[in-house]
């Protein structure tokens, strides 16, 4: 990615951008868990996560996925300097993620709109948080309000 990210202009039906991948730590979930207050059994207590009928180890929270995957599309740079705004985030969790286990989002365009003021667009994209072991971590739609390239900052125009 240049040092800039995508202007309203530079999004295109059938575009689709893969991010950096990270491997989720013990650490950041019980940062997470703590930081949050996810305090349950869950998410605190291995020995109850480990028992056949619960899961295979320690799992992300499905909010600490979400987080990971927008820190993914962010380290991507395709908003670098032209994101304007987050507007909405719908998102549905599939299967858990694991500590050690490494994701990536797969950022697909859906559709673009140019605001009233002309100089910025609302930008959807469908994201897909992907596991390197082939398994579906989230899925979830994503609104951005971006800069267009009739864009400036009051800073430009003074």
């Amino acid at each position: 990615m240049t040092s800039q990210g995508l202007l309203f202009e530079d999004y295109f039906d059938g575009q689709s951008i893969e991010t950096p991948h990270r491997t989720v730590t013990d650490y950041e979930i019980s940062s997470f868990v703590t930081l949050c207050g996810f305090l349950t059994p869950t998410f605190i207590d291995l020995e109850y996560v480990s028992r056949p009928e619960h899961y295979s180890g320690r799992i992300a929270p499905g909010l600490l996925t979400l987080s990971l995957a927008e820190g993914l599309v962010l380290a991507s740079g395709v908003t670098r300097g032209t994101g304007l705004a987050l507007l909405e985030l719908t998102p549905k969790w599939l299967s858990p993620v694991y500590s050690g286990d490494t994701i990536f989002t797969e950022i697909n365009f859906v559709s673009k709109r140019m605001t009233s003021r002309g100089d910025r667009g609302v930008v959807v994209t469908d994201n897909v948080v992907r596991m390197t072991k082939g398994d579906v971590a989230a899925t979830y739609r994503s609104t951005r309000m971006i800069k267009s390239s009739q864009f400036q900052s009051s800073v430009e125009s003074e």
